[in-house]
């Protein structure tokens, strides 16, 4: 219990400013704690959508090979897993208040980060790319092996 109250006296520098000003724990907490600097939950519905989508993309592409497809089946579980615990778990904390605006609204807003400021699209952007890309290369690949099927 010492240790938590040491760390919540301690001063963070804020990098956004071009002077580094120094804040406390307390205003960051109190912050966190008001909504304002919580991801919205949009952007994790979107992330989890290019990654069902990527799953479907195999599921289609290898349904006629058995074996394929078990390991498509594994795969799916595996993600289910690595998606299922995160969530599960962030629901045994505290509750925190949901943001009171929509995702369109915290694309244009600021959004703080442990390095400073970015913007909300770009935040937006940097959870979703690497699954949207993996979605798109999977799309290609099934068109690939789709089409080197019907060659044959």
């Amino acid at each position: 219990m010492q240790a938590i109250a040491t760390l919540r006296q301690l001063p963070l520098v804020d990098a956004s400013s071009p002077a580094p000003v120094i804040i406390k724990a307390e205003t960051l907490a109190a912050t966190a704690a008001a909504g304002e600097n919580a991801m919205h939950p949009g952007v994790y519905k979107a992330a989890m959508l290019c990654w069902v989508g990527f799953l479907l993309v195999f599921w289609v592409t290898f349904w006629m090979s058995a074996e394929a497809l078990f390991m498509v089946a594994i795969g799916t579980v595996y993600g289910i897993m690595a998606i299922g615990i995160p969530y599960v778990l962030s629901r045994v904390g505290p509750e925190r208040p949901a943001p009171t605006f929509d995702l369109r609204e915290f694309t244009n807003r600021k959004f703080n980060t442990l390095y400073g400021q970015v913007e909300g699209l770009d935040a937006l952007l940097q959870v979703i790319m690497v699954p949207l890309l993996l979605s798109l290369g999977g799309i290609a690949i099934g068109i690939a092996i789709h089409a080197a099927r019907a060659a044959y």
